[in-house]
């Protein structure tokens, strides 16, 4: 099985941590691939789409043109999608439904499913306005990790020395690969007005929030799951950003949930 994962907003690839070299000692047989969206890491250069659908597009044309190239395999797939990734997952098995398996969505929602408050809760937007202003690589780290990391907000000052490493890699990520503030400015209008399909997604499908989320309340995972008849998984202290608060616990209940036959 191969697995493909999605970030979400200003969000890489190397933004999974650890939870990637977890899930593959939790699940040998399945192989992990990554696409990063337009306008973020590998993809800085490209300019972001307005909507989910288009950038979806845009995905989905890389993804089967590596495919025709033999730098991805053929399948099967199933998938993970984080946040605004989510909701690219669920346009894009609604345009293509036999092509994952599975699908798990992490802390995502839709504007047809809960209110603005809860999509984006108002002690983000000070944070949001401030990295988008801000120059420094470093500050805006530091401003975003604090509110999407329940770890990082009880150690400020990186104590853990795995907090340390996590937070000099986003930050040599976004010097490498800088995010422009058009880049979030699209990405945040796509998020805002996204409404998921009429239909219930073929993949079978899982929705995990987080009971510490900062930034979406996590009652629009649950109204979402309820909306597409999804099955559910709620941590019960992380912040938004799962991967980085407890990768272990993240990588084993998904590992065999994707490795389940139900």
């Amino acid at each position: 099985m191969n697995l493909l994962l999605l970030r979400g907003l200003i969000r890489d690839q190397r933004s999974w941590g650890e939870f990637p070299q977890r899930f593959e000692a939790h699940a040998p047989r399945m192989k992990l691939h990554f696409l990063d969206l337009p306008g973020v890491g590998t993809e800085y250069r490209r300019p972001s789409p307005t909507s989910i659908p288009a950038i979806r597009i845009e995905v989905a044309k890389r993804f089967h043109d590596l495919i025709a190239r033999g730098k991805l395999p053929a399948g099967p797939w199933s998938l993970i999608a984080m946040s605004m990734g989510g909701m690219i997952a669920l346009d894009w098995a609604e345009a293509e439904p036999k092509l994952f398996q599975k699908m798990v969505l992490l802390n995502t929602s839709s504007v047809d499913v809960a209110g603005p408050l809860d999509r984006f809760r108002p002690a983000m937007l000070p944070v949001a306005l401030l990295s988008l202003l801000s120059n420094h690589p470093e500050t805006s780290e530091k401003r975003i990790l604090r509110i999407a990391s329940t770890r990082f907000a009880r150690d400020p000052t990186y104590r853990d020395p795995k907090l340390r490493s996590v937070y000099e890699d986003l930050v040599k990520s976004r010097r490498e690969r800088p995010v422009t503030r058009t880049t979030f400015i699209r990405q945040l209008l796509s998020a805002a007005r996204y409404r998921i399909p009429e239909n219930r997604p073929v993949p079978k499908t899982m929705v995990v929030s987080s009971d510490g989320d900062r930034i979406v309340n996590p009652r629009c995972s649950a109204l979402l799951a309820d909306r597409l008849g999804a099955a559910r998984l709620t941590h019960p202290w992380a912040g938004h950003d799962i991967p980085i608060d407890d990768p272990e616990w993240l990588a084993r209940e998904l590992s065999e949930w994707m490795e389940s036959r139900a």
